[in-house]
């Protein structure tokens, strides 16, 4: 099937709207997946799970997207049409606990149909293989969405004989999904007594899962944009966007709650804030966590999951996280990696290299991953790895409650290092990124800055990165006491044809001045009408 995935004609691309498979979903705007189209799309990924995965069974679910529930029901008719037994719960749910749903049923292929924090204009679809297993393009069985993609480009299962129909089967895991995400965090029913807790899901899906959680502990919450609404009147389900939550920091500083947290559309990103609506990068973040994480994982290796290897814990970190937030994750005594952005990556790292002791993953987006026990009274049943905000969320409200000084520490730290969060460049032809990639990769090296673009194992960054005054393996000797400056440049895998910067620094005026430098070359294509800055 390799050569359909080259050389194809243009016109047939455009037709067939083939760039909505991306390096790590299935993302297009919803106008382009007209109902013929998506009806080949399915058809594509239930030949992959009957012919590839081998699979009887799987499990869909969907987000508060308006294009979303048009393609569930399309799935509930085809899929079954084709042999496969669906098991669903038709109302809006999170990602993570779509993920959940998975754990509970590990043996079935799934798909969540979502475009995460996009604008409401798009639709995707987020695919799974049986154990928990992420696919993505080039990556899963036969290739994981570039199969896909091949079986939906010579619609091959079209045509697709069966014995009997499957059978649809409602199966509804929230309860047991909150239950399970308070047990793992160690927090009790009066745990959060006396917390006031401001919370915005920006219309989202994961409103009721992390509302009832917290509640359920003694919090005092206070809800925005709580109701799933697929026209986003909030602005895009981001939490990094500013204008989307401009307003909840406004309220925060204004009626000062002890802490609040900000989700994406489908709740796989949380973001969290102090009492001045001031944001803590998830690295840092996960810095004050690893000691609960680490902990646990301790009784984990007691149980003998490990073998008789010593407990020596791993972690990996973002490509773009502050350096200052990895040497205080070393400090807490892990072993710190650097790793790509991209979710299916880093859940599979963590997949295939649990047995190392690989445990946790954060990613300045806001993503949190972590290697989550299926039993959580049995450690031999195995580990996902996946996401659960939820749990996440849960455990940092846990040590915000315990542990106030220590989120005032952090965001001191924070602020003594000059950053620039990721910032996006949309151009209008896909060949321009990699141009533009390149200018700017060549104008920091005229300053002096040194370039990585591997992994420790020689693996693609699939970014680039660029330190001045800095190492390339960071550790808990890592001094940074000295002038330094740190650059991240990446193209976005999960949208189309924009690129991405930030950049963090020992002083204002090496911050002020990379950005100016990226400036210097975007600005450019966007006064020739090549690109334009999403708002």
């Amino acid at each position: 099937m390799q050569g359909n995935r080259i050389g194809v004609d243009e016109r047939i691309r455009k037709l067939l709207n083939l760039d909505m498979f991306k390096a790590y979903d299935i993302r297009t705007k919803s106008t382009a997946l007209t109902p013929v189209l998506a009806s080949r799309l399915m058809r594509a990924i239930g030949k992959y799970c009957i012919d590839i995965l081998k699979v009887r069974s799987v499990v869909l679910g969907r987000d508060a997207r308006l294009a979303a529930p048009a393609l569930l029901e399309l799935a509930v008719d085809i899929l079954p049409s084709m042999g496969l037994d669906v098991i669903l719960n038709p109302l809006q749910v999170s990602t993570c606990q779509f993920y959940f749903s998975c754990m509970r049923n590990r043996d079935a292929a799934a798909v969540m149909f979502t475009a995460s924090h996009n604008p409401g204009i798009y639709i995707g679809m987020k695919l799974m293989g049986p154990g928990m297993r992420t696919l993505a393009y080039d990556s899963g069985p036969a290739g994981g969405i570039a199969c896909i993609r091949d079986f939906y480009l010579d619609n091959s299962g079209s045509e697709y004989p069966v014995k009997g129909r499957g059978t649809v089967r409602i199966a509804r895991y929230l309860d047991e999904f909150i239950d399970y995400s308070i047990s793992l965090s160690g927090l009790e029913t009066h745990s959060l007594r006396g917390v006031s807790i401001l919370t915005d899901y920006l219309c989202g899906s994961a409103g009721t899962e992390v509302t009832e959680a917290l509640q359920a502990c003694g919090a005092t919450v206070r809800v925005r944009n709580l109701i799933p609404d697929g026209m986003f009147p909030a602005g895009d389900p981001n939490p990094i966007a500013l204008e989307s939550v401009r307003s909840t920091w406004d309220l925060m500083r204004r009626e000062k709650f002890d802490f609040g947290f900000c989700f994406d559309g489908d709740g796989d990103r949380m973001d969290v804030m102090d009492n001045n609506g001031e944001q803590l990068a998830p690295s840092f973040n996960l810095a004050l966590l690893i000691p609960m994480i680490t902990d646990y994982f301790r009784t984990v290796h007691a149980s003998g999951v490990f073998g008789s290897y010593p407990y020596q814990p791993h972690m990996y970190y973002d490509v773009k996280a502050n350096p200052l937030s990895v040497v205080l994750q070393a400090n807490c005594g892990i072993g710190v990696h650097i790793i790509r952005n991209g979710h299916s990556f880093i859940k599979e790292a963590l997949r295939t290299n649990m047995k190392q002791q690989y445990l946790v993953a954060s990613e300045e987006s806001a993503h949190y991953y972590m290697n989550f026990p299926y039993d959580l009274k049995d450690s031999s049943q195995g580990f996902a790895a996946t996401e659960n905000t939820l749990f996440f969320t849960l455990l940092t409200a846990r040590m915000w409650t315990s542990s106030p000084e220590l989120y005032t520490q952090a965001l001191q730290r924070q602020k003594a290092i000059y950053r620039e969060r990721e910032w996006p460049c949309h151009f209008y032809e896909e060949h321009l990124l990699e141009q533009v990639m390149q200018e700017v990769e060549q104008a920091f090296v005229s300053q002096g800055l040194a370039v990585f673009k591997t992994m420790e194992d020689g693996s693609s960054l699939d970014a680039t990165l660029m330190r001045g005054g800095l190492p390339e393996l960071i550790t808990k000797e890592t001094s940074l006491k000295g002038d330094w400056l740190q650059v991240a440049q990446r193209i976005s895998r999960s949208e189309e044809g924009m690129a991405r910067w930030e950049v963090s620094s020992s002083s204002p005026e090496r911050c002020d001045q990379a950005v100016a430098i990226i400036h210097s070359v975007t600005d450019r294509y966007v006064k020739e009408g090549k690109a334009s800055y999403p708002e």
